[in-house]
């Protein structure tokens, strides 16, 4: 009797004498790849890519989970704990972790042929999570609940040569979506923001706050020049997300990016002062 057949039969007579061992046999069998990870029948394994998150049952030490997770290319697989022809390492797979879950072994490499056994861990019935998994989630989670873009300036709409243009905008600096949950994984995700203000007479520059209304001058900008300008604003977010027990990790590249703008009418203040007179 081969591996797979010994360890359904070991799962299938727990479910018999009243165990909560899960009932079924969907870990062990040829899945369609999702996010990197398929299952491999021949071996009776998972296999897969894109930044394994190992669970708290891990027996290895925190850096190596850590180790694992970062690399996003390398290989990694969990084969259930049975020895070579022998049934009692696969009963050992199910006595050896709670009921409902299965011991593997763990094996990570930078490719297929280089794969090493780290540890092992105790796991149920559903697909191993990973990093690929939360970044696929980030654009319901962030991109589409970021707070809109609004810029508003004091005084509005026009100004003098001589008075500085405050400006900010509504924005958070930082954006704080609620928690979710990926196979019994906790991740928080923080989105941060910085924003680019382009004036419309050649002078630009970033911010990494909001700014405030007057009298706060965090942003402002003296037109020298009297004209209509156009004020333009970029807000471009950045993300990272923390994995409970695992540890934190950059979002590559930037997650969305905001843009509006508002008229600005600017008078010459010695112009005024002559019809003054």
């Amino acid at each position: 009797m081969n591996k797979r057949r010994l360890l359904i039969l070991v799962v299938s007579l727990a479910c018999v004498v009243g165990s909560s061992v899960v009932c079924s046999t969907d870990a062990f069998a040829a899945t369609k790849p999702i996010s990197g990870v398929v299952g491999d029948d021949n071996n009776d394994a998972y296999i897969g890519t894109g930044g394994l998150l190992l669970p708290a049952s891990f027996s290895g030490p925190s850096s190596t989970k850590r180790k694992v997770a970062s690399c996003l290319g390398c290989v990694w697989k969990y084969t259930t704990y049975c020895a070579a022809d022998s049934t009692d390492m696969c009963a050992h797979a199910v006595a050896t972790c709670p009921t409902g879950q299965i011991r593997y072994r763990v094996w990570f490499g930078s490719t297929r042929e280089t794969v090493e056994v780290i540890g092992s861990v105790c796991w149920g019935s559903h697909i191993p999570a990973t990093r690929r998994q939360i970044e696929d989630r980030l654009d319901d989670l962030v991109v589409r609940k970021v707070p809109e873009l609004h810029i508003d300036c004091n005084p509005p709409n026009d100004t003098l040569t001589t008075i500085p243009l405050v400006c900010f905008t509504t924005q958070p600096t930082q954006f704080k979506p609620s928690p979710f949950t990926l196979s019994n994984h906790t991740v928080r995700v923080t989105a941060t923001a910085k924003w680019h203000w382009v004036w419309g007479d050649g002078d630009a520059f970033w911010k990494a706050i909001p700014g405030r209304p007057y009298p706060a001058t965090q942003i402002s900008h003296r037109f020298r020049i009297s004209g209509d300008y156009t004020v333009h604003v970029t807000s471009v977010w950045s993300a990272s997300y923390a994995v409970n027990g695992v540890g934190t990790f950059t979002v590559g590249g930037d997650i969305i990016s905001q843009d509006a703008h508002l008229s600005v009418a600017v008078h010459s203040a010695k112009t005024l002062r002559t019809v003054t007179k």
